[in-house]
């Protein structure tokens, strides 16, 4: 069984008290414990009762969780009326103590109602009206139920209280007037306490003129002059008045100090022997009679060991500290001497102290308890440190105190792999460290034998620890301490680093390092559907005038003051200097920015220049949480002038913006935003609607634009399904109306209508194409116009708005990509659109003159009556050119005329369709003499256009016609074949013939083409002609044919002699058993026929012939010219060729004849 149900903690000790909320809690006055502090301070209260003048004020300073609070509810009560339940509960508490200070307190306040308790908790806000309404709470009640007419106090007060600025004579007016009217009541005395009164000093070195420590010293001065009601003023404060001080000029601090002279100061510190009796009476046990047996003789073995090393407190009897150990069990003694200790050394002594005892996080009272068996075992020093290191160490805010928290930490992560016993006895000296020795609690030998098992194995790790170097034996001292390991002195480094970086621009560097996040306007972003925030950024008296005055994004001016004389500049200049897009603020902590700003940046400094920290551990840490602390205590003066904006003063154009908390200022964001941007469309669509679309909403934008150019007609643009094509169709062009549904049962678009979000922006639009009617224009440069206010379109709508535009005036429209005149968007060229803008350019055109003369020869050309815009008569022109094939917009050949060439050019280098329609097509046919006046020169224009035209539009199929008829020619058959009997004779002469050859540059490949009996016929001719050409026809150039046509001629010749050799192998085949070769022998001289033969030779002949043919090569090889060789073999066949062609040519008679004369001669 564990301690759990053995041992419980009071819960009032474990949270905290607030003066306003705890007044009247019987709860919080009966556990309250009047400490030696608190006496001494009602001394000085009771020895002020019936004094003329004398001290009233004092200032009660202690940090966090001293116990101020609690002693303000118990004074306030203590000093009400006598006969009140609270104040007879505090009286009692107070006799139990003290009962001589109770008689006096009782006689101070004897034959009246009391003291009024007036109670105020510091806020960020002027102090006088928060001092002013704790008075009218409490006079309120002091006159409660009472009949008759109240004082005029009543009416003064709720004149002060509503009229917008309180001053201090005022304030001190009506206090006195308070007192004499309650006075007369019956009360002896007001005591007001104020605590957290450092809120209110914060606000005061923020706010120049807040006037507040003026008040506090009238008070002070006030209370001490004496009243037949008087004034007692309490104040808590965490740290002295100067302390709040810092960043103001030392005029101001030293006014600030002789504030601080008017208050007595009580130290609100409480000794160790108070603090336990405050602990052990927070424990309740549940012992049995063993039980306490057992706790008590271990408590007085462990007392005689600590008095014997003189580590009691001084004011700890023995008897009496065996009491309060058994009471503050499970704590062990020492636990409960170094907890109080411990707990002032990180700063928020009994409050960090009872946070332990109720806590229920690792390592905590709670915890502890759970793992506690019997009260033989205890809650020892070293687990105090876990808790602490667990989860109180980033509360470290003494230099010393941290530093060595650093050491000890360092040691442990030193030592490693270690026993627990050697992990324990480390923390126990680590920890009293931390403390430092107080008389005789140190770590002694023999106090850690007290704190661990026996004397045994405190030997065995004390040798370990010393092996390893990680604590070290001080004789003179005769205690054990942690190794230091470090030299470095972080404050000399930082002092070094300050005076380095010495006077800086904090403007710049809070700028440079981004220090504030864009602060989201979140009513007109959800509202508006665009994302706006604001982007803060700072200056200050030196740097506002170079900052420019205006931006294209909304900005939060923060103005640092550094002094009194830069709010002067910040009234007259700076509050009119800046753009309506920006509210500027002047916020008046810039002194302890600067502070704070210098200490990071001199930190950081260090870092980068102190080497040593690289191989020092310890200082490394300690560096490293300094760092992270000072980067925090920046972060937090930075966030809370956002956070709290009611803290500053805030400016819209010169204009006040009145607010009280964040909501109000987000509410003024929102309303300068709404009033700039008052033309700004209503766009709810969170893909496009922004500065920069991501890729997925860009994907779906240009599908989105490419459906308003095809399908325009079509509902939802023809998109089926939900893509985020279709989102964003439906909230930017159907919701909005651009797109819309008409009494035909047809969708278009259509400008938009008033009160319709996109009407202003549009009419914006129409008057720029008006601008773009001598010249075009890119829509590029209405872009800044529309994203800034007073229209505010975001950038990624502005593609889906100009197509929109497009659609509804493409009649009137011409676009031009890179100058060149486009008669409609291509997907390809809508890509582009959206990723180069400036490439692309617009203009508007309308008929008036000397066109109205070349406009109807147009309405003649197409044969239509119907009116037309320039666009759509030059649409279907340009669509008609480009339509044609690239070898028709390629060709410089002398069969296309000049004229259609011209027409040709002249779109493709038309700047513009109006310049294209009135003056460069009617020059390329020849009519530029009749660009005048007189319209009638102007007849036959349309037929010689049109010839033009049709002349283009032919070109590619008579040059493949052309090309037709030259196969023809090669092949040796009429050009009068239609391609079909082309096809089959083709097809019947050369199948097969690709045996023949060994597929030299192709042959091949072309007599299989040529051959090929699949596809249709202007399949199997394009096939020819892609194969000499290595391209499509309809792509040729005049060299792609050229070099086609070199190669068909070539082709052929070489068929031509293919089939030669397959005609007299078919004629031998029957005359030769066995294989035999045909050889075709060419002869070809300039200026004459080319002579060729074709020999059969089988076996038998190739075995004939090889005495001759070996002979002949033999006088062949004794020539070693190569080119000699082949001389002589030309020479010899061509004679014999010839000679050959002559014998063939004689009639047969002569044939015989003349045989016969040579064999004679033979």
């Amino acid at each position: 069984m564990t301690m759990h149900g053995k041992v419980s903690v009071n819960t009032h000790y474990t949270r905290s008290v607030n003066l306003e909320r705890d007044q009247g809690s019987v709860e919080v006055l009966e556990a309250y414990i009047p400490t030696s502090r608190a006496i001494r301070t009602l001394e000085r209260v009771a020895s002020a009762f019936h004094e003329k003048q004398a001290p009233r004020a004092w200032s009660l300073i202690g940090p966090y969780g001293s116990g101020k609070s609690s002693f303000s509810v118990f004074a306030s009560d203590l000093l009400s009326n006598p006969s009140d339940k609270l104040s007879k509960i505090a009286q009692g508490k107070l006799e139990a103590t003290d009962p001589k200070l109770q008689e006096r307190v009782e006689a101070g306040l004897a034959n009246s109602k009391g003291m009024l308790k007036v109670l105020v908790t510091g806020a960020p806000e002027p102090m006088a009206r928060r001092i002013l309404t704790g008075f009218q709470h409490s006079i309120d009640e002091a006159w409660s139920g009472r009949r008759g007419k109240r004082p005029p106090i009543f009416s003064k007060l709720s004149a002060i209280l509503s009229s917008p600025e309180i001053s201090v004579s005022e304030t001190i007016e009506f206090v006195n007037e308070a007192q004499i009217a309650l006075g007369k009541l019956g009360y002896c005395g007001v005591v007001l306490i104020i605590d957290e009164l450092g809120k209110f000093l914060e606000y005061e070195a923020r706010h120049y003129g807040a006037n507040d420590i003026y008040l506090l010293q009238s008070l002070a001065e006030h209370a001490c002059a004496g009243n037949a009601c008087n004034l007692f003023l309490f104040v808590m404060l965490h740290q002295s008045f100067e302390q709040y001080a810092k960043g103001l000029g030392e005029n101001l601090k030293n006014e600030w100090s002789k504030v601080q002279g008017r208050f007595e100061e009580v130290p609100f510190i409480e000794s160790s022997e108070q603090v336990l009796r405050v602990v052990s009476n927070a424990f309740k046990h549940d012992f049995s009679r063993a039980e306490k047996g057992s706790l008590k003789k271990s408590i007085v073995n462990y007392v005689d060991v600590l008095s014997a090393s003189n580590a009691l407190p001084a004011a700890l009897k023995r008897t009496e500290a065996v009491k309060l150990f058994q009471s503050c069990y499970p704590l062990h003694p020492v636990s409960a001497l170094l907890l109080p200790l411990l707990c002032q050394k990180i700063a928020q002594n009994e409050r960090t102290l009872f946070s332990y005892l109720g806590s229920h996080e690792e390592f905590g009272l709670s915890d502890m308890l759970g793992q506690l068996d019997s009260v033989d075992d205890c809650v020892q020093p070293y687990h105090l440190f876990d808790y602490f290191i667990a989860n109180q160490s980033a509360a470290l805010s003494d230099y010393a105190t941290h530093r060595r928290w650093a050491e000890v930490v360092t040691s442990l992560e030193r030592l490693g792999d270690a026993t627990s016993a050697d992990i324990a006895l480390l923390k126990t000296i680590g920890i009293m460290n931390i403390i430092g020795a107080k008389g005789g609690l140190k770590p002694s030998k023999a106090i850690l034998e007290l704190c661990l098992d026996g004397s045994s194995q405190v030997d065995k790790s004390l040798k370990s620890l010393l092996a390893a170097s990680v604590v070290t034996y001080r004789k003179f001292s005769g205690e054990y301490r942690v190794w230091q390991g470090s030299d470095f002195d972080l404050e000399e480094a930082l002092h070094d680093g300050l005076n380095h970086i010495g006077e800086f621009e904090l403007a710049d560097t809070l700028n440079n390092e981004s220090s504030l996040q864009p602060l989201v306007a979140r009513r007109y972003t959800i509202r508006n559907g665009a994302l706006r925030y604001f982007t803060p950024m700072f200056v200050d008296a030196r740097s506002f005038r170079s900052t420019p005055s205006s931006s294209s994004m909304p900005r939060i001016v923060l103005f640092l003051a550094a002094a009194q004389d830069d709010e002067k500049i910040f009234f007259e200049e700076v509050t009119s200097y800046f753009s309506d897009l920006d509210i500027v603020a002047i916020c008046k902590n810039g002194s302890q920015l600067r502070e704070s700003t210098a200490e990071v940046i001199a930190l950081r400094h260090v870092g980068a220049t102190r080497q040593e920290l690289a191989s020092d551990p310890v200082a490394k840490r300690e560096f490293e949480d300094r760092l992270t602390a000072a980067e925090h205590a920046q972060s937090i003066l930075l966030t809370e002038i956002l956070e709290s904006p009611q803290d500053n003063d805030w400016y819209h154009r010169s204009k006040t913006l009145p607010l009280t908390n964040k909501r109000e200022f987000q509410e003024q964001l929102s309303a300068v935003l709404e009033k700039v941007y008052c033309k700004a469309p209503e766009l709810h669509n969170e893909l496009v609607n922004r500065d920069k679309p991501s890729s997925q909403a860009n994907a779906g934008r240009i599908k989105l634009l490419y459906a308003m150019i095809t399908s325009p007609q079509e509902t939802d643009l023809g998109i089926e399904k939900f893509p985020p094509e279709k989102a964003i169709y439906r909230s930017i062009l159907m919701e909005t109306k651009l797109h819309q549904e008409t009494s035909l049962n047809e969708w278009e678009f259509t400008a938009p209508a008033k009160r319709t979000p996109f009407y202003a922006v549009w009419q914006r639009i129409d008057q720029f194409l008006d601008e773009t009617e001598e010249s075009p224009k890119p829509f590029t440069e209405l872009n800044n116009e529309l994203m800034a206010p007073p229209y505010g379109v975001k950038a990624g709508i502005l593609p889906i708005l100009y197509i929109a535009v497009y659609c509804v005036y493409q009649q009137e429209l011409a676009i031009y990509e890179n100058r060149q005149y486009r008669p409609n968007f291509t997907e390809d060229m809508l890509d582009r659109f959206v990723k180069r803008p400036d490439e692309f350019a617009v203009q508007r055109f309308r008929i008036v003159g000397l066109r109205a003369s070349i406009y109807e020869q147009y309405k003649t050309l197409f044969n239509d009556d119907r009116e037309k815009t320039i666009i759509q008569l030059a649409r279907p022109l340009a669509k008609h050119i480009g339509g044609l094939e690239e070898y028709t917009l390629k060709t410089r050949s002398s069969q296309l005329s000049k004229e259609a060439k011209a027409v040709r050019d002249a779109f493709k280098l038309a700047k513009s369709p109006e310049r294209l329609l009135f003056e460069d097509l009617p020059k390329a046919v020849g009519f530029e003499h009749a660009l005048g006046d007189d319209s009638g020169s102007l007849e036959g224009f349309a037929n010689a256009l049109q010839e033009a035209l049709k002349e283009l539009r032919y070109a590619y199929s008579d040059m493949v016609k052309g090309q037709q008829k030259l196969l023809a020619q090669a092949f040796h058959m009429s050009d009068d074949l239609s391609l079909e009997q082309l096809r089959q004779k083709s097809i019947g002469r050369y199948e097969g013939l690709e045996q023949y050859t060994v597929d030299v540059d192709g042959l091949r490949a072309f007599i299989k083409r040529v051959s090929k009996r699949t596809g249709s016929d202007d399949e199997w001719l394009e096939n020819i002609l892609m194969f000499l050409g290595h391209k499509p026809s309809s792509k040729w150039s005049d060299a792609d044919r050229a070099e086609a046509e070199v190669k068909l001629s070539d082709f052929a010749k070489r068929i031509l002699d293919l089939e030669t050799l397959r005609l007299h192998y078919d004629k031998n085949a029957s005359k030769y058993e066995g294989d035999f070769q045909v050889i075709l022998l060419k002869s070809l001289k300039k200026g004459q026929e080319p002579i060729d033969e074709v020999v059969a030779i089988d076996q038998a002949r190739h075995e004939a012939i090889q005495d001759v043919k070996h002979e002949l090569k033999e006088k062949l090889d004794k020539h070693s010219d190569k080119e000699l060789k082949l001389a002589i073999l030309a020479e010899l066949v061509d004679e014999f060729l010839n000679e050959y062609q002559e014998v063939k040519s004689e009639p047969k008679e002569k044939k015989v004849t003349k045989n016969r004369k040579v064999k004679g001669v033979q």
